[in-house]
């Protein structure tokens, strides 16, 4: 991230041994064994001297035009303007166009596309050899042409005029709100193994603005879109962790840590970021290199469009302007520090009742706890257990856990709460209600005045209850206590006169005073000490509406295994599949597939061989989509309950298989570690051998 210094001139790095040992002649026995150790040097120690240690997002010159075009952009040309520009040769601006800050956005439209017109003519009059009697400004374009430019590059042109918004006012604007997160940014990239450099990314992504989306449902200061961001985050009508800034950043550093272990280099891992990691490497395979230049300038993906081509160049200026922010726009205004603390919390509980009972204006809440969805604010549903609260101040431990006490049994939940009320669908019971919502069957009978689970008519309104407090979780404790000691106690005596006994009402009245008075252990100190709670049965858990989560992605929620089927109609397995599959996608026998593939009828078909498909019944469309149906179903499902905490090396032992090492590693399934190491041959793989794990956790979905 930005140092507010000028960069110190870079030399050029040593890239050959004879270039390190040319620095030491062997004018003496010394030096002639100095060079015979770095001549040895990667052999012992496995990393060459001579290794190129330069910026790893150092220019390309190929692409320095480009660059110098995206800084543009974002120090010279305001939302109020624009640069009307070659798209492929970036270097190529026809124009700046300014418009009046009170122009409708048709209005812009308009200026813009008369200007295209305006230059499309111009561009017709060099292709048809017209260049007498040009302005200034006509020369100044056809001189960038240059003087071998036919007829036919300058109709091509006309394609490629495109008009880019100025960013420069938003950009100035994201340096300043920069500042607030740029600690914990370099922190957990530095945590992580990632270069400060990604730091800048946000610039691109969001101008740093954590309450950013875009027009595809991207969100948020990383702008993660739902699919790819549920492997690492929570994201559903709850909680959408992509809002906040340092859950994204966590997630963020993962993805691009999975990125570069895929492709091998950072500004694929950038560009990936963007076109996602399976189309860079079906151009660094096609092409045959990693080269980002030469990847820019030369891949025709269907879908490496203009945003792809340009999202490392883009990215190359964001860092050049962040690192020399006051070279660009002066001295930045330097917000002060917000503090706040982290407190995880163990119950669910309202919103309303955590500001009280931490002291805390509800407003200031909100500021700082974006990912929470506007249900917990309307109060219809509770901040959820283990969701980790920012609180405003750094208050220390003894106020914490005065908070927590503060906090009575009744307000503290062990489920989600529910929608008061469901409308029974054709088919459901009492008990499969009472199931999804997180209650009792019990007390959902009690809740609607009910002495039996009877049937339900279709359209029925039936009132789900509050789901169990800590205060009805302790009093239900005491009860079952008591009929346990009842059943085995002699009958209680007679019952006190009258005069001795005292109204329910004055038992609770002394049961709550007796439970405030000071002991000789604080409350506070015990509640602080107190471990979360046990995870209740799944009885009493409550099912999330599916009315609040948002809509399924199009996309392969972040998936990039190539599912298609060959030319030659086979296919490569991939983890999880069994020739079953493969013959239930094509509609025929497995017994047909084996005689096809000339399979044993015990023989299994293997994780990266090709299996011959017999494609008589379905298209190899059809037969994808079910592919990818079945892979995207297994994924969410494992998904809605972990996510990706981050990435581990692991050295294959002797006698380990896939199979093995999934099942060492708890809640890991096989095809996440294929994913992971999509060019490791599982059935070769050799004792000593290093792969990548991901590192998965569980959480909390309610």
């Amino acid at each position: 991230m930005r140092d507010n210094k000028q960069p110190e001139t870079r030399t050029a790095a040593l890239r050959s041994p004879n270039e390190v040992i040319d620095l030491f002649p062997a004018k003496s026995n010394r030096t002639l064994w100095l060079r015979v150790a770095l001549l040895l040097a990667p052999f012992i120690c496995g990393t060459p001297l001579w290794a190129d240690t330069s910026d790893a997002f150092a220019y390309p010159a190929d692409l320095e035009p480009d660059v110098r075009f995206w800084i543009r952009v974002y120090t010279e040309v305001t939302t109020d303007q624009g640069l009307l520009h070659d798209d492929w040769y970036l270097g190529l601006v026809y124009e700046v166009l300014r418009f009046d800050p009170s122009d409708s956005p048709r209005q812009r439209e308009h200026i813009v596309e008369e200007a295209k017109a305006r230059y499309a003519a111009l561009l017709r009059r060099f292709a048809a050899g017209d260049t007498d009697n040009l302005t200034p400004h006509e020369r100044r374009i056809l001189h960038d042409f240059g003087d071998k430019a036919t007829p036919a590059q300058y109709r091509d042109a006309i394609e490629r005029i495109r008009f880019q918004l100025g960013q420069a006012d938003r950009f100035h604007e994201g340096l300043i709100r920069a500042q607030e997160y740029e600690k914990s940014i370099s922190r957990v990239l530095a945590d992580r193994g990632v270069p400060p450099e990604i730091g800048a990314l946000p610039h691109v992504e969001s101008s740093f603005n954590p309450a950013a989306y875009s027009r595809v449902g991207a969100a948020g200061l990383w702008q993660f879109m739902p699919s790819t961001a549920r492997r690492y985050m929570r994201v559903d009508g709850i909680v959408d962790q992509r809002l906040d800034p340092y859950s994204a950043t966590e997630a963020a550093a993962n993805l691009m840590l999975y990125n570069y272990r895929l492709l091998g280099s950072w500004p694929l891992a950038v560009t990936a970021y963007n076109h996602g990691p399976g189309g860079l490497k079906r151009a660094q395979d096609e092409l045959g290199t990693s080269d980002i230049a030469v990847i820019v300038k030369r891949y025709q993906g269907a879908t490496f469009g203009f945003a792809s081509r340009n999202f490392y160049v883009a990215f190359l200026a964001a860092l050049e302007v962040d690192r020399n922010a006051e070279k660009y726009f002066g001295p930045l205004t330097h917000l002060p520090e917000t503090q706040s603390t982290v407190v995880a919390l163990p119950d669910y509980v309202a919103v309303d009742a955590l500001a009280r009972a931490f002291k805390a204006d509800l407003g200031a809440l909100r500021v700082l706890n974006p990912a929470l969805r506007p249900p917990v604010w309307n109060k219809t549903r509770l901040v959820p257990r283990g969701y980790e609260l920012r609180i405003p101040g750094s208050p220390p431990a003894a106020d914490i856990a005065a908070a927590w006490a503060r906090l009575a049994p009744a307000e503290r939940f062990v489920a989600q709460r529910n929608d008061g009320a469901h409308r029974a669908r054709r088919g459901e019971t009492l008990a499969g209600i009472a199931a999804a919502s997180g209650v009792t069957l019990n007390r959902l009978l009690a809740a609607n005045g009910l002495s039996s689970a009877r049937e339900l008519a279709r359209g029925e309104l039936v009132r789900i209850p509050m789901p169990v407090s800590r205060a009805d979780s302790a009093a239900a404790s005491v009860a079952a206590a008591a009929a346990t000691t009842a059943a085995a106690a002699p009958p209680p005596p007679e019952p006190l006169p009258a005069a001795e006994t005292r109204s329910a009402a004055e038992t609770q009245s002394a049961s709550a005073q007796s439970a405030s008075a000071p002991t000789g252990t604080p409350a506070a100190s015990v509640l602080a000490r107190l471990p979360p709670p046990p995870r209740e049965p799944v009885s009493e858990r409550q099912a999330e509406s599916t009315a609040l989560l948002p809509a399924a992605a199009p996309s392969g929620n972040g998936d990039n295994t190539d599912y298609s089927v060959g030319a030659d109609n086979t296919v490569v397995v991939q983890a999880a599949e069994t020739l079953g599959h493969f013959a239930d996608w094509s509609k025929v026998s497995s017994a047909s597939l084996r005689t096809l593939n000339k399979l044993h009828k015990n023989a299994m078909v293997t994780l990266g061989h090709k299996v011959k498909l017999d494609l008589s019944q379905v298209s190899a469309a059809q037969f994808e989509t079910a592919r990818r149906d079945y892979h995207r179903q297994l994924q969410e499902s494992f998904f809605a309950t972990h996510r990706i905490a981050g990435t581990e090396n692991y050295v294959v032992k002797k006698g380990e298989s896939l199979w093995i090492i999934a099942q060492q590693h708890a809640d890991l399934p096989v095809w996440l570690v294929a994913e992971y190491n999509p060019d490791v041959d599982f059935g070769e793989v050799r004792p000593g051998a290093t792969i990548a794990l991901p590192r998965v956790e569980a959480i909390n979905r309610q």
